[in-house]
């Protein structure tokens, strides 16, 4: 079926009523498109098999996809088939800008959605995510490829990500930047890809790497968050030497030309 023929589906219309369909992101891991149906707008996504090489479980997605739509932190999720790989969701508007990230008052609303969503009780069928296990696999990967890496830094890695490991763990979206952030009059998180039961400190670190938050950005972060029994300012600054090492191990699985047997 083709993306057009999948939002008339999601949205039990006929593939005729189509006004307007659009590539937005096109990827190692997905294809979408945003396609019109009058006033109806929905996002098609379709991934490809070479996600699986980069730790992505589509079935961990669609539970998780599920509960953070009826939450209203995620997407509404119309039509969602991990073996098709294809996902639909409504369409939220245009996501932040770098400026948007960097607002004092939206720094405030990230904190308080980083509060609600590791408040929710992780559903059954939602994969752990284990920061030292990530570790491990992207090296597995790189090493295999004959890859190199610092040694040094991947010790430290391993440390720090079983340091994390030992935290309080909570549902994680795992991934948040400017690019996954909608507002439609109430912030909300798109492409949980890398979403899992995980550290809630990871979590936090993802948005604060993305967008070099200063030591002022963080605390204030981490005061609308309002949990300082979980994250400190201190735990914050490591986890975020983490993310951004797995986040490089990551960008260097994602260039690696791999035959499509072993994606």
């Amino acid at each position: 079926m083709s993306p057009a023929e999948f939002a008339a589906r999601a949205l039990r219309t006929d593939v005729g009523s189509l006004t307007a369909i659009e590539p937005i992101k096109h990827g190692l891991t997905n294809d979408s498109w945003l396609v019109r149906f009058g006033a109806e707008a929905v996002v098609v996504r379709i991934s490809n098999p070479a996600s699986d090489r980069l730790q992505i479980d589509r079935a961990s997605e669609a539970v998780i996809l599920d509960i953070a739509g009826s939450m209203g932190i995620g997407a509404p999720v119309l039509f969602c088939d991990p073996r098709q790989r294809v996902l639909v969701t409504r369409y939220l508007g245009l996501h932040w800008s770098e400026a948007d990230a960097q607002q004092p008052d939206n720094i405030a609303q990230l904190g308080a959605i980083f509060r609600k969503l590791h408040s929710i009780r992780p559903p059954a069928g939602v994969r752990r995510v284990a920061l030292l296990n990530v570790v491990e696999e992207y090296l597995a990967v790189l090493t295999k490829h004959s890859v190199t890496y610092d040694a040094c830094l991947a010790v430290g890695a391993r440390l720090l990500a079983d340091l994390l490991d030992q935290g309080e763990v909570c549902l994680c979206h795992n991934d948040v930047h400017r690019l996954n952030i909608v507002d439609d009059g109430s912030l909300r998180l798109i492409d949980w890809e890398y979403a899992g039961v995980g550290s809630p400190l990871f979590d936090i670190a993802s948005v604060c790497v993305y967008h070099g938050y200063e030591a002022t950005q963080r605390d204030a972060l981490l005061a609308a968050y309002a949990r300082p029994e979980i994250a400190s300012p201190s735990l914050l600054v490591q986890a975020c030497e983490l993310f951004d090492y797995i986040r490089g191990l990551w960008l260097r699985v994602r260039e690696l030309d791999l035959p499509e047997a072993v994606r």
